[in-house]
């Protein structure tokens, strides 16, 4: 996929379109001013490209739909967030558009997206709003139905001025309550209007509405909305509709009065025969609408009924509920496979096609169904199967695990897949993209995910290089153990300090590939949030204090030596680093700058810093430097050990371009010495 960042210029200019250096295609009128290749993300949206065989729920609501002839029907499409409840209304739809009518009436599917129309003053009148506009856009009814649209906006009009009015009255939309609009109107609006002009077009304007709707001769919850129905009725009629199908979504998003007043309002079209309304929706959240909406529900013994009102009212109001099946292992497995092999070969691959199609083949028979092998992928993709052998083999080193702690849910695994995709290229134009493998970031990606305590401590215990030391001792344990069929929990506190739980991470450190001797740091790098060390707040880990204390004199350092010793070698590097520069900003060498004795201490008790600090040495200015540099450094780097050569020969250069006190002092040591 290729991404153009374009500028505008005020006079034409050619388009120069790059391809490995070569130019494509030249044309005016913009200038092209960068070309980025990005990696393919799957998309999150609703789809009817079908990996996990949700068509043949789409099929049988479409055929419920055609046998239901002369009767209106509400059907539930239920499953827990990301289950792929938005994918089926978009397959129900495509299903209709495809539908060879051999009669003049045809079906017409509308979509009402519930989270949309959240804002809205009223759901109610934003839900009959929202189907008599479709409708007259889908079929083009500003000429042929004019009249009867005018009827049903004055229908929706008087709805929001009752409701303005401070009128509890639109209850009588479910058929709950009466209406009486004009019986105390003055009462009602002279609390909220301020002139008396300004009530009396108040009054005005209900009158002009409920006696051009024609509903002032009865008040009645029956026959107040008579002539809605009979105009709806009517519009169906001119617009040639077999079956209105009315399909909302995300209403498990919405607020619970939202929620709510939606579904009562679906009643209100529940009327005619011509319609049908398919709620996409987790049906516990809507449970949870309604308790929220009826909190005092009682029987005729007082006892609250809240939960038993819920699941009846759910009931009443979806007639023919369905439920997404959640994935098994093996299913989420063959997905997670099918998604990693898409991210490289387009849809309209047909080999792709092909794996798809023996996807869905596999998933029809659940109980036994059986994993996509490498094997199995390799002979069916073909010659397509080099374009996508990384992604096969990432999918199954993480199939196990991610389907295990994802439940199954297909946009839980899609984000996570796309994640891992989304790091993978921003390490890449990061500049170290070489040092990442995107089997080892999925690897990680999954501790960080299911095994959180562990991802953010495990940073503390890495070596100097990044390496976890730890992991093939660990792993050799699990091993063995595994091999002896033994079920007994294996004890790794002699090398874990048992900062982390083995039950929870002996499948994770199995997983391949293999982290042994792996530099890990690059991958804490590629994350979204990688760990800071310096403001972490933890037990061990907060380093800046650390820095804090090896900054004062030598009592105040000795009483946390144990902290010291505590530093992991990544830890003890990082403070030593962050040290050094701190001494080196403040250019002042002339006398012991701060922080010395704490480089010597840190340097005691951590040896393998001994060249750093040689290093350190060497690097300060000679010509600047004081006598101090001179000596006190045998307890850090023993003159006996190979990194003390380099304080020599720094000593060595301080005797010749050192300041002259400096000099001196120096013939005068080495003399006595």
């Amino acid at each position: 996929m290729l991404v153009f960042i374009i500028s505008q210029v005020a006079t034409p200019a050619n388009i120069t379109i790059l391809r490995k250096g070569e130019i494509i295609k030249t044309t005016p009128p913009f200038e092209i001013v960068l070309i980025i290749r990005v990696i393919m993300i799957l998309s999150d949206n609703e789809t009817k490209f079908d990996l996990l065989n949700n068509k043949a729920i789409a099929i049988t609501v479409v055929n419920l739909i055609k046998e239901s002839t002369n009767q209106a029907i509400s059907i539930g499409i239920h499953g827990d967030w990301g289950a792929g409840k938005s994918s089926i209304l978009e397959m129900i739809e495509d299903q209709f558009s495809h539908i060879n009518n051999t009669e003049k009436k045809e079906y017409c599917c509308i979509r009402f997206n519930g989270w949309k129309h959240q804002g809205f003053e009223d759901s109610k009148i934003a839900l009959m709003s929202a189907i008599i506009s479709e409708l007259t856009n889908k079929k083009d009814l500003k000429k042929t139905a004019k009249d009867i649209l005018e009827k049903l906006w004055k229908n929706i009009n008087w709805m929001t001025v009752a409701k303005k009015a401070g009128k509890t009255t639109f209850e009588i939309v479910t058929g709950t309550a009466p209406i009486a609009v004009l019986s105390s109107v003055h009462d009602i609006l002279k609390n909220s209007v301020s002139t008396e002009e300004g009530i009396t077009n108040a009054i005005d304007t209900i009158g002009k509405y409920l006696k051009e709707c024609k509903i002032t001769e009865d008040t009645s919850s029956n026959t107040e909305f008579t002539e809605f129905h009979k105009n709806f009725k009517e519009l169906l009629k001119k617009a040639n509709i077999k079956k209105l199908i009315v399909l909302i979504d995300d209403l498990d998003r919405c607020l619970p009065d939202v929620a709510i007043n939606t579904l009562e309002a679906v009643r209100l079209f529940m009327f005619t025969g011509e319609t049908a309304f398919v709620v996409a929706a987790d049906e516990n959240m809507i449970r949870y609408a309604v308790k929220k909406h009826f909190p005092d529900v009682v029987d005729e013994n007082k006892y609250n009924v809240g939960i038993e009102f819920s699941n009846k009212y759910l009931e009443k109001l979806i007639q023919i509920p369905f439920r997404i099946p959640t994935l098994g292992e093996v299913e989420a497995y063959n997905y997670i496979m099918l998604l990693m092999v898409g991210s490289v070969l387009s849809e309209e691959n047909s080999n792709y096609k092909k794996l798809c199609n023996e996807g869905l083949s596999r998933i029809q028979q659940p109980w036994n169904v059986q994993y996509f092998t490498v094997v199995d992928v390799q002979k069916i993709l073909e010659d397509d199967y080099n374009k996508a052998s990384n992604e096969t083999l990432i999918a199954t080193q993480i199939g196990h695990l991610l389907s295990h702690n994802t439940d199954g849910n297909p946009r839980k695994i899609k984000r996570f897949i796309n994640m891992l995709l989304l790091r993978f290229e921003i390490a890449k134009n990061r500049g170290f993209g070489e040092k990442i493998n995107l089997g080892i970031l999925a690897k990680m990606m999954l501790a960080e995910y299911y095994i959180p305590n562990f991802y953010k401590q495990l940073p503390a215990h890495l070596a100097k290089d990044g390496t976890w030391k730890e992991a093939k001792i660990i792993k050799d344990i699990i091993e063995k153990k595994i091999t002896k069929n033994s079920t007994s929990k294996v004890d790794t506190s002699a090398h874990n300090e048992n900062w982390f739980n083995l039950e929870k991470i002996k499948d994770w450190i199995l997983l391949k590939p293999d982290i042994t001797n792996i530099d890990l740091r690059p991958y804490y790098y590629a994350c979204k949030e990688k760990i800071d060390y310096f403001t972490e707040r933890g037990e061990l880990n907060d380093l800046s204090e650390i820095v804090d204390i090896l900054f004062k004199d030598n009592m105040i350092i000795t009483q946390h030596i144990e902290n010291l010793k505590k530093l992991s070698e990544l830890q003890a590097e990082q403070v030593f680093d962050v040290i050094a520069q701190k001494i080196m900003e403040s250019g002042n060498f002339e006398k012991e700058p701060n922080g010395i004795e704490g480089l010597k201490i840190l340097t005691q008790y951590k040896i393998f810093l001994r060249k750093n600090l040689a290093n350190f040495i060497f690097r300060l200015p000679k010509a600047e430097v004081g006598v101090w540099v001179i000596t006190g450094w045998d307890k850090a780097i023993p003159s006996d050990c190979n990194e003390y050569n380099i304080i020599d020969k720094y000593l060595d250069e301080l005797q010749i371009n050192g300041n002259p006190i400096v000099q001196k002092t120096l013939k005068t040591v080495r003399r006595i010495k």
